[in-house]
């Protein structure tokens, strides 16, 4: 007796064949959860009435650094792109949309339109014309991470120089460990006496009994998770 497929069989195992090469597809532009480098022109392809474009220079040389992706953050971009194109390729003004549906809200973002502008997204008349395919997508995204992990890393190098400086009464760069002590109450690390004269041990390269601000981030480094550069 012969079972005969149906088309309702034919196209769910279509469908399943179509999204075991769009997983392959992925994996292999992101070869060992790390973005590789493809081949890029120097001039923008034309599909379908459409521009798809080209990676900009910066871009093409961030991507070839050793920059670890998740494979469920990787599955998660791949979710997003699908949904909001709906194709292999995504309208370059919904990348805001993709980057809100990640948890990033470039409207709270005064330099958004300078990223734009440095990858290239953007025209003279201040447009967004053109396709990304997921490639040029993804790597955007994390480009776009970086770049925002590097503005907090500063913001908290400002607040912490800005609390140091607080206790720096004399003005020459240096804390005691009485000023140590009240610098960390304010962080919400209290320590006792003790503990703040240890800490100056730890950290005082030139032993004079006082930290320096670089000094100083050593010791936060060791006491609590802040990651400080």
């Amino acid at each position: 007796m012969s079972i005969q497929r149906t088309n309702s069989q034919s196209r769910v195992q279509n469908r399943h064949s179509d999204n075991a090469r769009t997983h392959e597809s992925d994996e292999s532009t992101f070869k060992n959860n790390k973005p590789t480098p493809t081949m890029s022109s120097n001039t923008q392809i034309r599909t379908s009435n459409e521009i798809l474009l080209k990676k900009s220079q910066k871009l093409l040389q961030s991507s070839k650094q050793k920059r670890q992706v998740a494979h469920e953050k990787l599955k998660l971009m791949r979710h997003i792109f699908t949904n909001i194109s709906n194709s292999q390729s995504m309208p370059v003004d919904r990348l805001t949309d993709a980057l809100l549906a990640l948890g990033h809200d470039t409207r709270k973002d005064i330099n958004y339109q300078d990223f734009l502008i440095e990858h290239e997204l953007i025209e003279s008349s201040g447009t967004l014309v053109g396709l990304l395919d997921f490639e040029h997508y993804a790597l955007l995204v994390l480009e776009y991470e970086e770049k925002l992990h590097i503005e907090e890393e500063a913001l908290r190098r400002l607040d912490l120089k800005i609390a140091f400086e607080c206790f720096d009464l004399n003005k020459d760069g240096m804390i005691d460990a009485n000023e140590l002590s009240a610098v960390m109450n304010i962080l919400g690390f209290p320590v006792t006496d003790q503990e703040a004269k240890e800490m100056i041990d730890f950290a005082d390269h030139d032993k004079d009994s006082l930290l320096s601000f670089d000094e100083f981030l050593v010791v936060l480094t060791q006491i609590s998770t802040i990651d400080v550069p």
